[in-house]
């Protein structure tokens, strides 16, 4: 399944949920266009730039362990989304962003909204997964995803109750069974 053109998709849009729900909260605040480009760019740059270090990683492990290669695989994404689906339900205070969103609080919500796609770069790279598609996929994925997310904010002006990470979560529990079970 990890080699077909709709999982790379399908896992983008899972590691840009993330990403999704933060932008949703940051663009209650006022922001203009231009803040709103400056977030989406780097939440893309990071979303590559993580999972390919992952991918990186990944593809190093498979010469040592290609025999547990997809067992593993499907473990590690099973185990990131059962953690999103529990960090999303457990009682904890969120920190609120800083203030202003000078570059450096932009590249830290960046680098946070996108370190949870390094283990699924780790994953895909045991797999021996096409680098170059997944990369491109995530970034772009995710900084649509921000950009999107920061305008319907922009515009409704109002909170969500819950994050959306939950469903990313589950995605990636479901996709980490179908590996495990099915491979």
């Amino acid at each position: 399944m990890l080699r077909s053109m709709l999982t790379p998709l399908i896992l983008s849009i899972v590691v840009a949920f993330d990403a999704f729900s933060v932008c949703l909260g940051i663009g209650l605040r006022p922001l203009r266009l231009k803040k709103i480009a400056t977030i989406g760019l780097w939440i893309g740059f990071f979303h590559m730039l993580i999972p390919l270090l992952g991918i990186l990683i990944g593809s190093i492990l498979i010469d040592r362990i290609t025999h547990l290669a997809e067992l593993l695989s499907g473990l590690l994404l099973f185990g990131i989304g059962a953690h999103l689906v529990f960090q999303t339900f457990a009682e904890q205070i969120r920190q609120a962003p800083p203030r202003t969103l000078t570059i450096p609080a932009i590249i830290m919500l960046a680098l946070s909204v996108s370190i949870d796609s390094f283990p699924v770069g780790i994953s895909l790279g045991m797999s021996g997964f096409q680098t170059t598609l997944a990369i491109a996929l995530f970034g772009s994925v995710s900084m649509c995803a921000a950009w999107t997310s920061l305008l319907i904010a922009k515009k409704v002006q109002r909170n969500l109750d819950r994050s959306l990470t939950w469903i990313s979560g589950a995605i990636l529990c479901l996709i980490g069974l179908k590996i495990i079970f099915y491979s």
